[in-house]
């Protein structure tokens, strides 16, 4: 089958272990490299996770989870940012959220996300996000 028999058997196993070897070390390292690159363990950097909480809950208009990721401030503050969240348009679905990177110094962070959203006539939009995080708070969102 396949002329294999006109090799000899000390090359036909020496051919195999190449082939299988190399297609296993090329499975492992692209494993290994997306699990390292994606939780940051060399970089000591990763998508912090308050960024992500936030940035779900302000798409997803949860004003309760908001409040408690935002830096506590005073009731009147509170109360018009929530009325803000009320009264923005609810015909919008957020369809992608990607992370595109930051950075930290210390207690401060910037997280940058892109999302892809559709509109209730079906138009596609895209627009980008920069977190800053302070001290497991999120600050501000440009």
């Amino acid at each position: 089958m396949f002329g294999l028999n006109l090799i000899p058997p000390l090359v036909r196993t020496a051919m195999s272990m190449l082939i299988i070897g190399g297609l296993v070390g090329y499975v492992g390292t692209a494993f290994t490299t997306t699990l390292v690159a994606d939780s940051g363990i060399l970089t000591g950097a990763g998508e912090p996770t308050v960024a992500h909480k936030y940035l779900i809950a302000m798409l997803q208009r949860q004003s309760e989870s908001l409040s408690q990721l935002s830096p506590s401030s005073d009731v009147v503050s509170r109360a018009l940012a929530q009325q803000n969240i009320s009264q923005q348009r609810q015909d919008v679905k957020p369809l992608t959220v990607t992370y595109l990177g930051g950075a930290s110094s210390g207690r401060i962070s910037v997280a940058i996300y892109a999302v892809e959203l559709q509109a209730e006539d079906g138009q596609y939009q895209f627009g980008s996000f920069a977190i800053t995080i302070v001290g497991g708070r999120v600050l501000r969102v440009e």
